[in-house]
């Protein structure tokens, strides 16, 4: 394993021998073994004061993980919390076995090793704890890192990449401190943010040429709105999942907690200057987190004491250039080529809350997580179109585990510029907001270890706000799917629908009821018995419907009406 160690300066003021805290830049960890130890620590956050904190490899946050696209790699975990834990590679595209989901738990003082190959595009992806009913727990504590991606096409291009000098890690993250200074295990009052571990309002110092910022929301709740004080303009050039087509300039930059970008600013002739990157809270849409939340109901809103604010983050002192700066921006970046939507199978998903105006307590589809149901199944290579829609009063970050998606569309219209690469967490807005995407789960099949999707608000994911899906092998048999054919009676049908299927089979099956707009309006599991099953319809309109029930070997189809 190489070792790379950013050396840490300390600035101080002209005429005042007073120093200033610097961002420190994470330890970087190279090759194709790697060993993480989490643990408790402390880490003197405020002056004088030793904050109760949880880190890999350290007492905070964890080294940056470098990984080369084909190699495979091994990482050992080690756990050494004093209670359960799990490592999900957030963004990263591999086998739910693999993937550090609430299914893969390590024990108090146990290991686990994962290892794969790694199949990602170049990219900024992360580290953190996913236990269910206490990701926030940890997360808040400090349990983070990075992990960078690096590939051939994206070592063709001009860009800054030399890690801590120009190619810098930036994990923002919104905290709640009580009057103690210690953390607080919440998240709905957050009062204080830290950049890389530290409070906002240090200075990092950057050479005076073109710069990398991988810029981490890695907060538990709430959004930031990225901006520099003199409305700087800068070029995003890379999403969550790989670099985008062409950089996008822009002076306001929206992530969601769990969402990456990365940006250049072009720092060159900039040497002795300094920059203020804030905070634009302010500017944030009304129902995200971090700005004005909707009060339809006149009760609580949710307003922490910084929402709805703009404040600075950090100081960025410009230095010297280095002796090979990169001083242009890239005219184009990468040729991406996002799924074909014909033919893709429709999957919808609706968020709701319970009250209907409640800020708290959220639902998918109208359930809550359960470890032991599978909430459906995906083919292999099957492509898919999932619609998320959101009925609830606050803006949504919708994760899905162990691949990228594409967006194609956003209430309705085409996704921005920022937005048309490789992405693992949209942002699904409030007051009926829709999100489509289209997404494809081509290597890997497992018949009993799920995927998770779930939003990326840790204690909505934590309180249930999750679901779970399993992707199976493609179908082996050549059977043309009309021959799988689903024997309805009574059809047409008004309250019960019962079923039989071409065999005698007795198993847990997916059922799914199609709409004549291609909807899915239910999907549930059910066991059959000898062939037979049965589905409730009396809450479905009049008309008819298209049933797909998929076992282990099969797809079985079928047209009935309601009546």
């Amino acid at each position: 394993m190489k070792f790379n160690i950013a050396l840490v300066v300390i600035l101080l003021a002209a005429g005042n021998t007073q120093s200033q805290t610097t961002v420190p830049i994470p330890l970087s960890l190279e090759g194709t073994t790697f060993d993480l130890m989490v643990q408790h620590g402390t880490s003197e956050i405020f002056p004088g004061i030793q904050t109760n904190t949880i880190g890999y490899n350290g007492t905070q946050l964890g080294p940056t993980l470098i990984l080369k696209k084909g190699e495979t790699v091994t990482l050992n975990v080690h756990n050494q919390l004093g209670d359960t834990t799990t490592v999900h590679w957030h963004g990263l595209h591999i086998a739910p076995s693999n993937d550090g989901s609430p299914h893969n738990p390590i024990l108090a003082g146990e290991n686990w090793s994962p290892s794969f190959k790694v199949l990602d595009h170049a990219s900024t992806y992360w580290y953190h704890p996913h236990p269910h009913g206490k990701t926030l727990n940890q997360v808040v504590k400090g349990a983070a890192g990075f992990i960078i991606v690096r590939d051939e096409e994206e070592a063709a291009i001009n860009l800054p990449r030399t890690y801590g000098v120009d190619d810098v890690p930036l994990v923002f993250q919104w905290k709640t401190f009580g009057t103690d200074k210690q953390i607080v295990e919440m998240d709905e009052l957050d009062n204080e943010v830290l950049v890389n571990g530290v409070l906002r309002g240090a200075t990092l110092n950057l050479p005076a040429q073109v710069v990398r910022l991988r810029l981490l929301n890695g907060s538990s709740h709430r959004y930031f709105d990225f901006g520099f004080a003199n409305n700087l303009i800068f070029n995003q050039i890379g999403g969550d999942g790989g670099l985008l087509d062409v950089p996008v300039s822009m002076s306001k930059l929206i992530l969601s907690p769990g969402e990456r970008a990365e940006i250049l600013v072009d720092l060159t002739g900039k040497e002795g200057q300094t920059l203020t990157l804030r905070q634009f809270g302010s500017l944030l849409p009304q129902g995200y987190p971090g700005g004005m939340m909707m009060n339809m109901g006149g009760g609580n809103n949710m307003m922490g004491p910084l929402d709805d604010t703009d404040f600075d983050l950090m100081t960025i002192s410009v230095t010297a250039p280095t002796s090979n700066p990169v001083t242009n921006i890239p005219a184009t970046l990468v040729s991406n080529a996002p799924l074909s939507q014909t033919g893709a199978t429709p999957r919808s998903l609706t968020m709701t809350a319970q009250p209907m105006m409640s800020m708290t307590n959220f639902f998918l589809n109208g359930l809550k997580f359960d470890m032991g149901n599978i909430n459906f199944t995906v083919e292999q290579g099957k492509t898919e179109v999932w619609t998320l829609t959101n009925q609830t009063m606050m803006a949504h970050p919708f994760h899905l585990h162990g691949n990228s998606f594409w967006v194609v569309s956003v209430n309705g219209s085409a996704p921005s510029a920022n937005m048309k690469g490789r992405k693992d967490v949209i942002t699904v807005p409030p007051m009926n907001g829709n999100i489509k995407i289209v997404v494809q789960y081509d290597d890997f099949s497992d018949p009993d270890m799920p995927y998770m999707y779930h939003c990326h608000i840790l204690s909505h994911e934590d309180n249930g706000m999750m679901g779970q899906f399993l992707v199976t092998a493609p179908s082996s048999n050549t059977e043309d799917l009309v021959n799988n054919k689903l024997v309805f009676y009574p059809n047409p049908s008004s309250k019960t629908l019962f079923f039989e299927m071409d065999n005698s089979t007795s198993e847990g099956v997916i059922c799914q009821v199609i709409d004549a707009l291609g909807q899915v309006v239910l999907e549930q599991s059910i066991e059959v018995l000898n062939g037979k099953g049965s589905i409730e319809t009396g809450f479905m309109s009049i008309g008819s419907y298209a049933v797909r029930v998929l076992s282990r070997s099969k797809t079985y189809s079928g047209i009935f009406v309601k009546n």
